[in-house]
This record gives structure tokens, sequence and C-alpha cells, in this order.
């Protein structure tokens, strides 16, 4: 799961220090997560075939590697659909939060024209 960074294309605006900054941090995160995913992966691994103490030393890195990649593969897997999801429910939540600052500015335009026509009419009425 490693992102290689790739400069901006040619005549793209320049990121600022700040994004830079944060997609470093990103980046250094999922570095993190990642390994310590590996990690998790090869203790199981090694927790399982200290459960089989019949395995000779060759059958043991054997099944360990295979154990380690397999659960890697379920992580990465996992990782994706979680990442997919949370792409999913901020793109919904984005769009909800549109819809809901367009209703209040409605609501706001509405609220003000109605005092404007209070006042107006209020002004009207004291003139009679």
């Amino acid at each position: 799961m490693r992102r290689e960074h790739r400069p901006p294309p040619p005549g793209a605006p320049r990121e600022t220090a700040q994004q830079a900054a944060r997609d470093g941090l990103r980046s250094l995160d999922g570095y993190l997560y990642w390994q310590a995913e590996l990690a998790a992966a090869h203790r199981e691994a090694a927790a399982f075939c200290d459960r089989l103490p019949w395995l000779t030393g060759a059958e043991r890195r054997d099944v360990e590697e295979h154990y380690a990649r397999a659960r890697a593969e379920v992580s990465e897997a996992m990782t994706r659909r979680v990442a997919a999801r949370c792409r999913e429910l901020q793109a919904e939540y984005e769009a909800r939060y549109r819809a809901l600052r367009r209703r209040l500015a409605a609501c706001a335009v509405s609220a003000a024209a109605a005092v404007c026509g209070c006042g107006f009419l209020v002004e009207v009425l004291r003139r009679v």
C-alpha cells in the first residue's frame, strides 16, 4: 500500500506549505498504520505456528510467510473498503451540508424580506 510522491503536473498551481505538510503527515500516518498491520500479521503468524510444534524450521518459516501474507492481503482489502466508505460518507455529508446552507440562506433572505415588508406596511399604515 505504498504511495509514491508525484510532483504536480506542469502549469498546475504550487501547493502551499501547509498542504504539503498535511499531505506528508497523512502519508506518514498511513505508513505507520501499515507497518503496524504488517507487524501484527507476523505476530499472529508466529503465534499460529507456535500451536503447531511438529513443523520443521523450514515448514514453520513457510507457514508463517503464507499466513502473514494472507493476513496482510485481508487487512489491505479491509482498509481499502473502509477508506472507500469514508469517501462516500464525506461526499454524502458535504452534499447534505450544502443543501442545509442553501436552505438557511433562503430562510434568511425570506426573513429579511418579511421584516422589510412589515416595516414598509407599518410605514404605509402610519401615513393613512
